[in-house]
């Protein structure tokens, strides 16, 4: 199915690697290359090495690309047969090849290039043929929203002083009264009040005269203060630089930051030295550069949710393969409390009650704040634990080969969501085998089932069960009005409508990408 062109929904565990490893194989016999596509470096060096001696056998070179390779490293490893790399990194070293060509100003100059072998040397990226993307709904639906754009940046930045001022204005100013916040687009609106009172603080400075000026930039500083929380959206860095945090994979997004001063206002918020903004160099989306590929596949253990989409936008069909064993994984009751506090202190208790029977317990959190507030409660109570997060990258595969074993307590972001195989140690399945304890529910019922998936793989027994309250994040965006009757409605209820009403507006905003991108595709050849 997949050497024909289909996404297939494999369950966890099932052997997705394995699958992509066999495909490429026999696309790369054909002498081009082939990318396999993951959603992190950790699972690209991972499969890469996994793999390797499959590919040795079948005479194929395999490389691999990660954030911190050297220029000429990847020169080397893209003209491999199998190529193992991020929908980041490929794209980010594919915009790189276009800003290269750029210089060449005519197609005589072009031609010439390519003739004497020139052009060849200098492109990253030979040429984009044929491409397996693991994890295809996580890179081609959720995180094809955001484009992906190269930029340079100046030494400083003249607007400082503005972004200061608008921060001092906006701690002036009264929530509700004066402005209102709107958590589902994290944005936040001055009132009719607020514009007045904004105008009377503004009255003796002739820079903040402009009404459209001040009310943007009083706007954006509401909007970093209100909107964006520390160690969940970004973290501060030893070096006390804003980094983003992926919110799909849990994992920190190295030298990004937001466009239009939103950075900057970030950082005016956390007392640190201000960032040039960025000139954009070149812009391009995840699903127009996917959609350049004349041949695609993809796996994922969740892809049948999103098979209309996938259709619409890649014309890719999804095929369901059985399991090879049943899945034999007990999914409990959800349990839901009206406060957050409420919340953690029945996950505590859970587990508690699991690790004295000495089986290994995986708890999963939406941010690395909630990942330490567990952790901190966890410890109050002497629990032994390890934390996965974002800022513990470095031990992630330490953590990971450790989180099966009789009596361990994992605390984990969405980096342990996908792809993570968390094997066994002997007699953990007896005991009921690893428990999987969900948080928080996301903004997508798919990324919630690739939590569960951790637990009950390839036949083995396992637990999965939700915990959360009337104040996630979830449910204040989405379903406002009717958090507080959740004992009526009921948690299920709840929870798929929120999750509903979080995917309508992520097709939206997917869907004015597109539209862009079509018209990108018809008025401006690439």
């Amino acid at each position: 199915a997949m050497c024909e062109g289909a996404i297939i929904e494999m369950a966890t565990g099932e052997g997705k690697t394995l699958t992509a490893a066999m495909a490429a194989s026999l696309w790369a016999w054909a002498g081009r290359p082939v990318h396999v596509v993951t959603v992190n470096d950790y699972l690209v060096e991972r499969d890469a090495s996994e793999m390797g001696p499959i590919y040795r056998l079948m005479g194929l070179e395999v490389g691999w690309i990660v954030h911190e390779m050297r220029h000429a490293d990847r020169l080397d490893h893209y003209r491999r047969n199998v190529i193992y790399c991020t929908q980041k990194e490929l794209v980010a070293d594919f915009l790189r090849d276009q800003i290269a060509l750029g210089t060449l100003r005519t197609s005589a100059q072009t031609s010439a290039m390519f003739l004497a072998g020139a052009m060849g040397r200098r492109l990253l990226v030979p040429g984009l043929f044929r491409v397996v993307v693991d994890e295809a709904d996580s890179v081609l639906i959720d995180e094809a929203v955001t484009p992906l754009i190269i930029s340079n940046s100046p030494d400083e930045e003249p607007n400082a002083p503005h972004y200061y001022e608008a921060d001092a204005l906006a701690q002036q100013l009264t929530p509700q009264r004066d402005f209102t916040i709107d958590r589902t687009l994290r944005h936040c609106e001055l009132t009719a009040r607020g514009l007045e009172r904004l105008e009377e603080l503004c009255a003796d400075s002739r820079f903040w005269r402009g009404a459209r000026r001040r009310q943007e930039l009083v706007q954006q500083a509401l909007t970093a203060r209100h909107c964006f929380i520390r160690d969940e959206q970004y973290l501060v860095d030893a070096e006390g630089k804003v980094v983003i945090i992926d919110e799909f994979t849990g994992r920190i997004m190295k030298d990004r930051s937001w466009r239009h001063g939103m950075h900057q206002a970030i950082e005016v918020k956390e007392g640190l030295k201000l960032t040039a903004d960025k000139e954009n160099l070149a812009r391009l989306s995840f699903q127009r550069f996917f959609r350049q590929y004349p041949i695609m596949a993809g796996m994922t253990g969740t892809a049948w949710e999103a098979a209309t989409e996938l259709w619409q936008i890649y014309g890719r069909p999804v095929v369901r393969i059985p399991t090879n064993r049943p899945c034999i994984r007990r999914q409990l009751p959800t349990r839901m409390f009206a406060t957050a506090d409420e919340k953690w202190e029945a996950v505590c208790e859970r587990v508690i009650e699991v690790h004295r029977t000495g089986a290994p317990v995986l708890v999963g959190t939406r941010s690395v704040l909630a990942s330490e507030e567990v952790s901190r409660r966890l410890g109050a109570r002497g629990v032994a634990h390890t934390v996965l997060n974002a800022t513990h990258t470095k031990e992630e595969a330490r953590i990971v080969a450790q989180a099966g074993q009789l009596g361990a307590v994992t605390v984990a972001t969405n980096m342990a969501g996908r792809g993570t195989d968390i094997k066994l140690q002997r007699g953990v399945s007896d005991l009921g085998g690893l428990h999987v304890i969900a948080t928080e529910p996301h903004g997508s019922g798919r990324v919630d089932r690739q939590l569960y998936g951790r637990a009950g793989r390839q036949g083995d027994p396992g637990c999965a069960q939700m915990f959360c309250s009337a104040e996630d994040d979830l449910f204040v965006r989405h379903a406002a009005r009717t958090r507080k009757l959740w004992a009526v409605i009921g948690p299920d209820r709840l929870i798929a409508a929120a999750q509903a009403d979080a995917e309508r507006h992520a097709r939206f905003n997917r869907r004015q990408v597109l539209k862009g991108d079509d018209w990108m595709d018809e008025s401006v050849p690439f």
